[in-house]
């Protein structure tokens, strides 16, 4: 019997590829969160379109797309460290 396939793991060029460059803390909590390419190209389009205009036109946000917008949002203070997960 043959296994099959789950979904494919995020790379670190997958994430850089749809987000841009991000800071390595973001990068290690994208790839740990197992989230599919789909779910982190809707939490992209989400951040990337952070308007009055285009976010009512967006389908919701929910499960691993809903967390990885949140560590997309989320800043750094000068030391690093994150403020929101």
């Amino acid at each position: 019997m043959t296994p099959i396939p789950g979904p494919k793991m995020l790379t670190r060029e997958d994430i850089l590829h749809l987000c841009g460059d991000l800071p390595d803390w973001k990068i290690v909590k994208i790839e740990a969160s197992g989230a599919s390419y789909e779910d982190l190209e809707t939490a992209a389009t989400w951040d990337q379109g952070q308007d009055d205009v285009t976010l009512p036109t967006l389908p919701p946000l929910t499960g691993l797309a809903a967390y990885l917008y949140e560590v997309l949002i989320a800043g750094e203070d000068i030391w690093g460290e994150e403020h929101r997960p």
